[in-house]
C-alpha cells in the first residue's frame, strides 16, 4: 500500500493540538471529509502554516499513519482572499463550512458536494456579491447539501425556517456559525 497519496481540498476546521500542532478538517474532492494533523504549523516560520487557513482550497500530499494521516505538503490553489477582508462574508462562509463539516461522514467521496462548496466560496469571495445574492446562495447551499445527502426529497418550494428546522433535527442541535451572522447583522 502506497503511504503518500495527493488530494485536493478546502479547510473546513481547524483545532490546536499539542506545541506546534493543528487537527485540520478537509473535505476533499476524491475522498470526502478527511481529519489530518499539520506537524508545526504553528510554530512562527511554517511554510505551510498560511496555506492552510480556513477557506483555503489547497492540494495535499498526504502520508498515511496509524489514527490520524499526516501533512506533508501543501500547495495553495485559491485563497480566496476577498472573502477574508469582510466579517459578514466570512460568517457567511461560517455556516457553510460548519453545515459540511456536521452533515458529511468521513472518508466518503461527494464531488458534487466540493464543487458546491468552492462555488459558493468563490461566490463569497467576488467583489460583485451582495448581501442579498449570499443569502440566497446559501438557502441554495442547504438543500442543496440536504438532498445530496438524502435527508430530503426534491422540493419546489421550502421557507427558510423549514429547512433550518431540518438541519436542527439532523444534527440533534442548532449550528452555531448563524449566531455570528446575527450578532454582525445586529451592528455588533
Amino acid at each position: 500500500m502506497n503511504r503518500c497519496y495527493s488530494c485536493e481540498g478546502v479547510v473546513i476546521k481547524r483545532k490546536n493540538i499539542g506545541e506546534a500542532d493543528k487537527l485540520l478538517t478537509v473535505f476533499t474532492r476524491e475522498y470526502g471529509k478527511k481529519v489530518v494533523i499539520a506537524k508545526g504549523v504553528r510554530r512562527l516560520f511554517s511554510r505551510r502554516a498560511p496555506h492552510l487557513e480556513l477557506f483555503s482550497h489547497v492540494r495535499l500530499l498526504l502520508n498515511r499513519g496509524k489514527t490520524f494521516d499526516y501533512v506533508a505538503e501543501v500547495v495553495n490553489i485559491q485563497p480566496f482572499l476577498t472573502l477574508r477582508t469582510r466579517l459578514e462574508r466570512i460568517s457567511f462562509g461560517y455556516i457553510v463550512l460548519e453545515l459540511t463539516e456536521r452533515l458529511t461522514a468521513e472518508n466518503q467521496e461527494a464531488p458534487l458536494i466540493f464543487e458546491r462548496l468552492i462555488n459558493y466560496i468563490s461566490v463569497l469571495d467576488d467583489h460583485e456579491t451582495q448581501r442579498s445574492e449570499a443569502a440566497l446562495a446559501l438557502a441554495a447551499f442547504k438543500v442543496f447539501i440536504l438532498e445530496e445527502l438524502g435527508f430530503i426529497h426534491r422540493l419546489d418550494t421550502a421557507t427558510k425556517e423549514w429547512i433550518d428546522g431540518q438541519i436542527e433535527e439532523i444534527l440533534n442541535a442548532p449550528l452555531k456559525s448563524p449566531l455570528l451572522l446575527t450578532t454582525i447583522q445586529s451592528g455588533l
